[in-house]
């Protein structure tokens, strides 16, 4: 893996580069503090400050298109500024104060191919893919089955498994069952990311 690490200098940069080199030890991890289009061409993954991707989001737009892997780092939780990049569909979305273990699942799931959005995101994101224009829902029926689709779409509207079971008059156990297969199913790693790629893909609505 050859990952670019676009931010700020800082302790915190620093910190994290050194985790990546431990845990990724045959890859080769470099920080830059400006971006450069013709070396993030040359990367796997590109882990980018907020502040820095709103200068080139054409340019990520096109070097994701081409099959980099590129994840947001967010250390400020205002959504006026950070919609332009949630609407990009960057592979993954992670907030500064993740914890190691899970940073490190974040991007073993994005150099997957999957993509993952720090839970704290999450609601920011439903927000913005809710403020676009409301198509005619296209849901992919085959992919679920009925009882499915009827359980994700209460996930959407925020719904516990406890209120799931309630509305649709199923144990809890059945809930979780369905709610593991359709993780399962959408390949993603928990609720908050499949709220979000049924609302980003149109499937579903609040």
């Amino acid at each position: 893996m050859k990952c670019l690490f676009i931010k700020k200098p800082s302790l915190l940069r620093d910190g994290i580069a050194e985790l990546l080199k431990r845990r990724f030890s045959d890859s080769q991890i470099t920080c830059r503090e400006d971006f450069s289009f013709q070396e993030a061409k040359e990367a796997s993954l590109i882990i980018i400050e907020t502040s820095e991707a709103l200068t080139c989001k054409e340019q990520l737009e096109t070097i994701q298109s081409e099959g980099v892997k590129i994840v947001l780092w967010v250390e400020d939780l205002d959504k006026k500024q950070a919609a332009p990049l949630f609407k990009l569909g960057l592979y993954g979305y992670l907030y500064y104060n993740i914890d190691e273990e899970t940073l490190i699942q974040a991007l073993r799931f994005v150099l997957d191919g999957k993509r993952y959005v720090s839970p704290i995101l999450g609601g920011m994101l439903i927000e913005v893919y809710c403020d676009q224009d409301k198509k005619q829902m296209r849901p992919p029926l085959e992919l679920l089955s009925r009882r499915e689709w009827e359980v994700l779409q209460l996930l959407v509207k925020g719904y516990s498994n406890i209120k799931i079971a309630d509305a649709l008059f199923l144990s809890d156990k059945t809930v979780k069952n369905y709610v593991s297969s359709i993780l399962h199913k959408l390949n993603v790693p928990d609720r908050t990311n499949a709220v979000l790629k049924a609302l980003k893909k149109q499937w579903l609505y609040l």
